[in-house]
């Protein structure tokens, strides 16, 4: 086996724990985070008010922000072999913003800001997130193993908006119960990387004499 790979075996690929692990992570976030996507425009058009230019503003956010620490984030993990502590950073970043949508009401300021902030919370995680996969698992089968952290994160992509129109179903305008919701299973997400997964590190490289 490659230096720091784990769960390999010879009659076939075997996904490492850690891959798991952050296949729960993942989950855990993912629904939290598509719960708060998935009912935020209606929470801003018809408890905010926000007008279209507002509302575009903030969608833009959402959209564009998590590229711009994406790349910087990736390079942290790199230069500091840190990747399991610069991903966590990122999942912290967006559980915290989900306690703070209950506290911000609808201030254009405050939303912008907490949208950001979570946004760059997914950049700074994505890139170590993946560099850790790929560290825990042979070459041939890194297909199977980002297959099965994608279809854990799909699936918690796919629980987010069901749970949060539920909960809207049983205690309608109660955007208030949503975020709250979402926050624990937020630090869910936050407490598998921070307290079960195990930091996997590259082998430096030898210097060539």
């Amino acid at each position: 086996h490659q230096p720091g790979h784990e769960g390999a075996t010879a009659s076939g690929p075997r996904v490492s724990r850690t891959v798991l692990l952050l296949g729960l992570t993942s989950l855990f976030t993912d629904v939290a985070s598509e719960m708060v996507v998935t009912v935020l425009p209606l929470y801003l058009v018809y408890v905010g008010q926000f007008s279209p230019v507002a509302f575009g503003f903030i969608d833009g956010l959402q959209r564009g922000a998590a590229a711009l620490v994406g790349l910087a984030s990736g390079f942290a993990g790199d230069r500091f072999r840190r990747h399991k502590e610069v991903a966590a950073t990122g999942y912290g970043l967006s559980a915290v913003v989900k306690l703070g949508l209950a506290t911000a009401g609808t201030a254009l300021s405050a939303i912008s800001a907490l949208v950001l902030v979570d946004r760059i919370g997914k950049g700074i995680r994505t890139a170590p997130r993946d560099a850790m996969i790929s560290l825990s698992t042979p070459k041939e089968e890194l297909g199977a193993a980002f297959g099965v952290h994608r279809a854990l994160d799909t699936t918690g992509a796919m629980l987010g908006p069901l749970l949060a129109f539920g909960l809207l179903t049983a205690a309608p305008q109660r955007y208030d119960a949503i975020w709250v919701v979402s926050f624990c299973f937020a630090i869910m997400g936050v407490a598998v990387i921070t307290l079960l997964v195990r930091d996997v590190r590259a082998p430096v490289a030898e210097p060539i004499s």
